[in-house]
């Protein structure tokens, strides 16, 4: 009995296809969504709308607030980002348990009538708001 020597040549092994790992993804995802989040909710400046303010050279920079009114152009009041009306201004102030010690800062288009403004401190100060800001634009 003879036997055959010879070179064994090895099979290869089927190739497997390549799969996406998708629970790591998902991980960067979220950490990339609440990073971002985070960082817009740093570059807040103010809770108002944006408005086209009158200019003073005394004007000074504001710090973050939380309670805006925000009177528009086309007549529209707003408290912080929430569409209100003049009657309805108090009792928001109200539902949001604004004190005398808080600051409520205007912001009113130069386009404004002034007695609307008056109207809207007025349906704040029957609310309880003593302390009142205006705000301003730099020159």
């Amino acid at each position: 009995m003879a036997m055959k020597k010879g070179v064994k040549i090895a099979r290869r092994k089927p190739i497997e296809e390549a799969e996406i790992l998708v629970i790591p993804m998902i991980d960067v995802m979220m950490f990339l969504l609440f990073f971002f989040m985070v960082a817009s909710l740093a570059m807040v400046v103010q809770a108002g709308l944006p408005v086209n303010l009158p200019k003073a050279a005394t004007s000074s920079d504001h710090s973050s607030q939380n309670i805006t009114i925000t009177m528009m152009r086309d007549g529209s009041v707003h408290l912080n980002t929430a569409t209100v009306t003049l009657a309805t201004l108090k009792a928001g102030l109200q539902k949001l348990k604004v004190g005398d010690k808080d600051l409520v800062i205007i912001n009113a288009d130069k386009m404004v009538l002034h007695g609307s403004v008056v109207g809207a401190m007025d349906e704040a100060r029957k609310a309880g708001v003593t302390r009142f800001a205006i705000a301003t634009e730099k020159e």
